[in-house]
């Protein structure tokens, strides 16, 4: 079976089947909230939930995409490689799935990998295009998440276009601020090797833009930050900052 091939190549040390998924847990799943009461048993039967050890690779770019895999705990690195070149693409953080548009292309265009020990939701791909020709609210919503998607694509792609490295790092640090609840402290979710190849930037470059957001209020002890002035800040990621003054 698909999701049994799926479950072998994620299977590792530190890694572990969980029990099978119910009904309510699969619903709480933005993707599977308004699929018709009749199609969720066999969604439930066919998935399988499965705990997936700290930096195992998930796929490959090329890889045929026959499962798709949903984040429901911890967090997966999307990334590209070429040479002795790497490049992240985004962080997965939050549940959702990995790459909903590659099972319509039946290719990976990326790789992935969990940063961290991560739980994973994995149902056939063709399950998955069956129920698009059956469900109309399930459609809808996969078109919804496919423009997001791209939405997001376009505003890393102007971010990275657009934006020198320290102000896409300074931009970074006030998008996370937020996330944290605005408290002018949070924590740095994964490695800066990472957050490096996020942002488009080699590691020492992220360590001298570090210490140069210094003259901004920013402080960083290991993972933590701090933003004094996150006024400052924004001045630095570009912002127009003459409204709040």
């Amino acid at each position: 079976m698909v999701c049994d091939r799926m479950t072998r190549i994620i299977r590792g040390p530190g890694t572990m089947a969980e029990d099978k998924i119910d009904s309510d847990r699969l619903r709480s799943i933005r993707l599977f909230a308004d699929v018709g009461d009749g199609l969720v048993p066999s969604l439930v039967a066919a998935a399988s939930l499965t705990h997936v050890a700290a930096r195992t690779r998930l796929f490959t770019e090329g890889d045929s995409a026959d499962v798709l895999s949903i984040l429901m705990k911890g967090s997966v690195e999307l990334f590209s490689e070429r040479d002795d070149r790497r490049c992240t693409i985004a962080v997965f953080r939050s549940v959702e799935p990995l790459m909903l548009a590659s099972i319509f292309a039946n290719r990976h265009p990326y790789s992935a990998g969990t940063l961290e020990r991560s739980l994973l939701l994995v149902l056939p791909a063709q399950l998955i295009r069956n129920l698009m020709d059956v469900d109309a609210p399930f459609t809808r919503e996969v078109a919804r998440q496919l423009a997001q998607d791209h939405r997001h694509a376009i505003a890393e792609l102007r971010r990275h276009r657009l934006r020198t490295t320290k102000q896409r790092l300074a931009e970074w640090m006030l998008d996370s601020n937020e996330r944290a609840g605005g408290t002018g402290r949070f924590a740095i979710p994964y490695d800066k090797r990472t957050l490096a190849s996020y942002l488009g930037m080699a590691p020492e470059n992220l360590s001298r833009n570090l210490a140069a957001l210094a003259s901004a209020g920013v402080e960083v002890r290991g993972r933590r930050v701090i933003l004094n002035d996150p006024t400052a800040l924004a001045a630095v990621a570009g912002y127009d900052v003459t409204a709040a003054c």
